[in-house]
């Protein structure tokens, strides 16, 4: 029998593709309207911040008011030398906009239309009209807590990589030989001089077309931004890799790497048949073998970041926690939480701790109803 959870997302995603075709006949026409007006459309308010060599467009859409998390990210962008425009795909109340904007350089309100996408392009629209000339731009959306840890070094590695293009997180072979290329994650990335003055990068967004439907945002825009900006790049980088991921396994012992089974995330069957079976046999060299075969084969089926979520916080040092209403996701906090009240995960922020229990609890009652 299939899960309901299962039911529901295949349905979900049934749902996008059939609103794909009816919007790509309309959307053009939203977007034209949109630009002639958006100086209208986009509401900016002046932030306390001047605007530096480094910005960072901040992608928000915190319909129910911003949460705490938020104000503690723009803190630490301007702690890590980013004077950040905060670009909100909804309206702001009075109190929000007044403390974002003792954090930020402008807060800027938009129409809910192209996601995080047309946030960005709305963003790079400010900092042209503005005149501003950054040297280093970071685009960053808040579907992910960050940071999670006070101590990490994101921001200053990513800054301080020689590559122009700099990803948090790469999404399969990169390599421009490979039939299928990965990307960067759009979440989280930076673009430097020259590249951020380069025809590519302008004629991206001169011609990116907007959609609010999820999938075409994907496609259009983290995939074929990040494709378009490997191929221009001089040199890019990404921090996270697979291969950073493959390394930590690989280190594990006998005793962390059976931790990190019980900690696992998996939604298939066949794979969560072989979490089982190694959690009920008693450890051998080849069980080692085996544990790591599994955890890889995990990473390959679904993003290591939730399917190994704990390990990727302690071991792997990833900043982030994704807020992603997919399961995967969602059993990933609840593993999360299960390892900080074991005392097995510490350090993590507090506020993005209380953040996640209310989450999770209103997924629970969601769920029920």
């Amino acid at each position: 029998m299939i899960p309901l959870w299962k039911l529901r997302r295949e349905l979900q995603r049934l749902k996008v593709q059939a609103q794909a075709l009816p919007m790509a006949l309309y959307e053009p026409f939203v977007q034209t309207r949109h630009d002639r007006a958006r100086a209208e459309r986009v509401t900016v308010t002046q932030g306390a911040l001047p605007a530096t060599e480094r910005m960072a467009v901040f992608l928000l859409y915190q319909p129910n008011g911003v949460n705490p998390s938020v104000l503690a990210t723009c803190r630490h962008l301007v702690q890590q030398g980013f004077s950040p425009i905060v670009v909100s795909n909804t309206p702001l109340s009075s109190g929000d906009r007044i403390a974002l904007m003792e954090l930020v350089h402008l807060v800027a309100e938009r129409p809910n239309f192209g996601y995080d996408f047309g946030g960005y392009r709305d963003g790079l629209w400010l900092i042209k009209e503005r005149k501003i000339k950054p040297e280093q731009l970071l685009f960053l959306n808040d579907s992910v807590w960050f940071p999670v840890r006070s101590d990490t070094s994101l921001l200053t590695d990513m800054s301080q990589s020689p590559a122009d293009y700099v990803g948090t997180q790469v999404f399969g072979d990169v390599s421009p030989s490979v039939k299928r290329q990965g990307f960067f994650g759009s979440y989280c990335f930076l673009i430097k001089a020259p590249l951020l003055n380069s025809d590519a990068f302008n004629d991206f967004w001169t011609h990116y077309r907007m959609s609010s439907n999820k999938e075409v945002t994907l496609r259009r825009g983290e995939r074929a931004f990040s494709h378009q900006m490997l191929r221009a790049s001089d040199r890019s980088a990404g921090i996270f890799s697979h291969d950073r991921y493959h390394a930590v396994i690989d280190g594990l012992n006998t005793s962390a790497l059976r931790e990190a089974l019980g900690d696992m995330v998996v939604l298939r069957t066949d794979l969560e048949e072989r979490r089982q079976a190694l959690l009920k046999t008693a450890s051998t060299v080849s069980w080692d073998d085996d544990a790591q075969s599994l955890l890889r084969e995990a990473a390959r089926s679904k993003n290591y970041i939730g399917a190994a979520p704990v390990i990727s916080l302690r071991e792997l040092g990833f900043p982030m926690i994704k807020k992603n209403n997919e399961m995967l996701y969602r059993e990933a906090r609840k593993r999360i939480i299960t390892a900080v009240d074991e005392g097995r995960l510490v350090g993590l922020d507090a506020q993005v701790l209380g953040e996640m229990r209310t989450l999770i609890a209103r997924t629970k009652t969601d769920d029920i109803h």
